[in-house]
């Protein structure tokens, strides 16, 4: 029997996402009605984490686009990883060609990288415009620093801190060591907090 990461068995949601993602690995055409209502608001979050810019309908249709791209390469999932990984890994692209799509056609579309808070768009209706411009200002300087990474690592940082899976975890989807998956997102998160030092972004108040 597939035994799943433990972390994965936590959340009865992600556990049951990873039993359907299975089923639709091994055929299983009915499993994909079933996954869809269970994993959709977890792919939503996912990306709504990824791009602040991006608006609901914006993700939700990253989501559906995700999906779709999911059931034609469902041959691709070689089940001895994630489903969840997989799918991550999917919308992470789908989210990237989506945001530069738009900042090519409307500069200043910001991208917020929460890596140790995560995001709560909820809170931005009490917001002062203060706070409002200088939390713009902060995710355009992490966007610029995200942007000079290779694609691959942005990849990796996606993963981790937005899609909070663990170096094993990516390690098997990427096919990575994960010593490697470790030793590449360390440099990653200092090439980012070495820019937030240079931009006065670790600060107290910021």
């Amino acid at each position: 029997m597939r035994r799943w990461p433990s972390n994965s068995a936590v959340d009865p949601k992600l556990a049951e996402i990873e039993l359907l993602g299975q089923r639709c690995r091994e055929g299983d055409s009915g499993a994909w009605s079933s996954l869809f209502p269970v994993v959709w608001p977890v792919l939503v979050a996912f990306i709504n984490r990824l791009y602040h810019s991006l608006d609901e309908q914006d993700a939700e249709d990253v989501a559906q686009t995700s999906i779709e791209a999911a059931i034609k390469g469902i041959h691709t999932f070689s089940g001895s990883g994630l489903f969840r990984a997989w799918l991550f890994g999917i919308a992470s692209q789908q989210a990237r060609t989506l945001f530069r799509r738009k900042s090519a056609a409307k500069r200043g579309l910001t991208l917020l990288v929460p890596i140790s808070h995560s995001t709560d768009r909820s809170d931005e209706a009490a917001q002062s415009p203060s706070d409002a411009t200088a939390e713009s200002e902060r995710a355009s300087i992490l966007h610029r620093a995200l942007e000079e990474l290779p694609e691959d690592d942005r990849d990796l940082v996606h993963l981790h801190f937005f899609g909070e899976l663990t170096f094993r975890e990516i390690g098997v989807v990427r096919k990575m060591n994960p010593k490697t998956v470790c030793t590449r997102l360390t440099r990653c998160k200092a090439k980012l907090l070495d820019l937030l030092i240079r931009s006065n972004l670790t600060r107290a108040d910021g």
